[in-house]
């Protein structure tokens, strides 16, 4: 079927993209640019860089509100926590990969992004009951998210403790649940309730230990990388 309008110049289509009033200029929501910058009416300069750090920035930059010394001091932990990701996991393992075959540091920078984001995404896909949980506070922790391994039980009794010194009251923790789910359900109490914080908290816990560990690969080492190839024999043909 041929595309009338682009046939004929003369035909006039008008939609509502084509009517509708569009505004000159883009609206600032978070960073009010200039030379005294200022985020979500903090001046960045002045406010909150003598006087508070980059857990504190996160929170208010995706938030809205500057937090309190115990959420600040609760968040803390679980970025913490949550900051080591393996090398034989896809997001790492990826950028890795990027970094042995040579290409540029930004490049391999997009790449830990892009896949620590799907990590994210997955991570609070198989916690959607967890969350629909905490929002409802109705009966007890889902079995599925009960920690049953010995590891899980001793890592989540070490962020219990960890936190025991904030004042930041997180009771769900009391049931034992799975590593992954204690940390979720810290950041829940510290004030990351919507997806996209959630996802971009984990990010940015994650970029850094991720890029050291692509960074640290050296280009086109090959011979240190498992590539498992079959075993091979040239033959001349002629």
């Amino acid at each position: 079927m041929s595309n009338v309008a682009s046939l004929d110049p003369s035909f006039d289509l008008e939609g509502p993209l084509d009517v509708a009033p569009f505004p000159d200029t883009l609206s600032a929501r978070v960073i009010t640019p200039g030379p005294r910058a200022r985020l979500h009416g903090y001046d960045v300069e002045s406010d909150l860089a003598p006087h508070y750090d980059a857990t504190d920035l996160l929170i208010l930059s995706l938030t809205g509100e500057l937090p309190t010394p115990e959420v600040a001091a609760a968040a803390r932990i679980a970025l913490v926590f949550l900051a080591p990701v393996s090398i034989a996991h896809a997001s790492v393992h990826a950028s890795a990969l990027a970094r042995l075959c040579g290409t540029a540091s930004v490049s391999t920078i997009g790449v830990a992004a892009i896949a620590l984001a799907e990590q994210a995404r997955v991570l609070l896909d198989e916690h959607s009951t967890l969350f629909a949980w905490l929002t409802s506070q109705e009966g007890e922790l889902p079995e599925r998210y009960r920690a049953s391994d010995p590891d899980e039980r001793a890592s989540t009794a070490r962020l219990r403790d960890a936190l025991s010194s904030t004042g930041l009251a997180v009771p769900e923790l009391d049931a034992m649940p799975k590593r992954d789910a204690a940390l979720l359900i810290v950041l829940f109490r510290c004030g990351f309730k919507e997806r996209a914080q959630l996802e971009t908290a984990i990010v940015t816990a994650r970029l850094p230990s991720t890029l050291a560990e692509a960074m640290a690969v050296k280009v086109t080492d090959f011979n240190h990388y498992p590539a498992n190839l079959p075993r091979y024999l040239y033959r001349d043909s002629r």
